[in-house]
């Protein structure tokens, strides 16, 4: 099957859909059953998922960096990010958790000196891929816009009390899970591509 074929974009335009409507659905339990802590607290279907989204981004980038030599400096940065973020959101079981997260930065620095002369072909070719680009709205969806969405100021233009709180919650972090989500759909095209476009140019 060719992976541009119309059959097989339909086909993954459908589980796309499903993994959007499972993401929203997972929102709206944690609205329905909000935790003792309050709404989308640590301990929910949108924080645990976020996390689980990280952690599995982390190892796709290490494993289809191992795969595909051309992409595999900005792959292997890639994934320390991620690594990076994933600890980041353990902030309320560690409170030291900026230290491992040193520790991996210091790691990505040495890579860094060491595949310097790399990294432009690196960047290149990994950018040029389709998939690139939702990699790159995921991370910006994730990153910026979820933070500008998140900001009280604006919900308190819109609450005249403290339930404004509720609100800014439920988009910051809804949000941020459809950012993960992007980036997720984004490992999954980068994986069809390598299998189905440059891993039959190799042979």
């Amino acid at each position: 099957m060719k992976i541009y074929s119309p059959l097989f974009i339909i086909l993954r335009l459908f589980v796309y859909g499903l993994i959007m409507f499972g993401m929203a659905q997972g929102i709206y339990f944690d609205a329905l059953h909000p935790m003792e802590e309050g709404y989308f607290g640590e301990i929910t279907f949108t924080e645990i998922t976020q996390e689980a989204i990280l952690f599995v981004l982390f190892l796709f980038y290490i494993f289809i960096g191992y795969k595909w030599n051309e992409i595999r400096v900005v792959s292997n940065f890639v994934s320390l990010f991620f690594l990076m973020a994933f600890i980041r959101e353990f902030n309320f079981l560690i409170d030291k958790w900026i230290y491992p997260v040193l520790m991996v930065l210091v790691i990505l620095i040495l890579l860094l000196i060491r595949d310097f002369r790399k990294i432009k072909q690196a960047a290149i070719a990994f950018f040029r891929v389709p998939p690139a680009h939702w990699f790159l709205t995921g991370l910006l969806i994730t990153l910026v816009f979820s933070r500008l969405m998140g900001r009280s100021k604006f919900w308190r233009l819109l609450y005249p009390d403290e339930s404004y709180r509720l609100a800014k919650a439920a988009t910051e972090e809804g949000i941020e899970l459809l950012g993960d989500t992007v980036m997720l759909i984004s490992a999954i095209e980068f994986f069809l591509h390598y299998l189905f476009v440059t891993k039959k140019q190799k042979q």
